[in-house]
């Protein structure tokens, strides 16, 4: 396993970043303003669609995971766990994108497919 930075472009490095701040302004929007977030789900109006308890909470709690696993990684600089946060982030993109593609919800579809189309792009840059 290395630790090196030179197995890890910088590119990679910038774009976890922006994922992170991406991800935790979706967690702080979602909690404090869900509507806002999730203002055109069809299932908004369905009772506690909007309980931490339910759907948004399974959204919070997923997301906040993901930042703080992919903010351990970038601090720890580890190539191998760098190619782990990456691995994460193209199974839960690509399914947010086939979901919101069946969905038809087109504009999430293709933002989850561009993200995911990065990840693996990253993923085989990433020397571990």
């Amino acid at each position: 396993m290395t630790t090196s930075t030179n197995s890890i472009p910088k590119w990679i490095i910038i774009y976890l970043w922006i994922t992170v701040v991406i991800t935790v302004g979706a967690c702080i929007s979602g909690y404090f303003m869900p509507e806002a977030l999730l203002g055109t789900w069809e299932a908004l109006p369905a009772a506690g669609a909007l309980s931490l308890a339910g759907p948004l909470g399974l959204f919070l709690s997923r997301n906040v995971a993901t930042a703080v696993v992919t903010i351990f990684s970038l601090i720890k600089n580890n190539a191998a766990m760098i190619k782990l946060v990456l691995l994460l982030r193209i199974v839960s993109d690509g399914v947010d994108f086939m979901n919101n593609f069946v969905a038809d919800n087109m504009p999430i579809a293709i933002f989850g497919g561009v993200m995911c189309l990065i990840e693996i792009i990253a993923f085989t840059k990433v020397k571990a």
